[in-house]
């Protein structure tokens, strides 16, 4: 798989998530995204960390091989406590985890509390892949 197939990928599977408007890396914030943070309700930051990449040999051509991982930052109002941030991290986390596409494969997610900041409160989703 190259870096944009694993792109469009994760992106596809992140649309199908029922949770709270996404801000991707590098991309405008949408519309929708803005209202959200200016509201103070909850959203997400999606980020994809390439990692590294191999290429063991299938016969006389190699196999390119890549491993890297998603992350997730879950925002919450900070007045709300905890919960709201931790519930939407626990689904992230299941609707991503064991996810299988093409040569697309998400491992075992993994929750971090961050904690407030900044008025909000922060959990983190990480979820390691490999694509090949």
């Amino acid at each position: 798989m190259t870096f944009e197939q694993i792109r469009i990928a994760v992106e596809s599977k992140l649309a199908s998530w029922d949770g709270v408007p996404v801000e991707y890396d590098g991309a405008p914030q949408s519309q929708e995204l803005i209202a959200a943070i200016e509201a103070k309700q909850s959203w997400a930051r999606a980020t994809i960390q390439h990692g590294n990449s191999s290429a063991p040999y299938k016969g006389s051509e190699p196999g390119i091989r890549r491993t890297g991982l998603l992350t997730f930052q879950i925002f919450t109002d900070k007045d709300k406590g905890s919960r709201p941030a931790a519930l939407l991290a626990d689904s992230l986390a299941e609707h991503f985890q064991f996810y299988r596409s093409g040569g697309l494969e998400l491992l075992t997610a993994s929750v971090q509390r961050v904690g407030p900041d900044s008025g909000w409160y922060m959990y983190l989703v990480s979820v390691p892949f490999r694509a090949g």
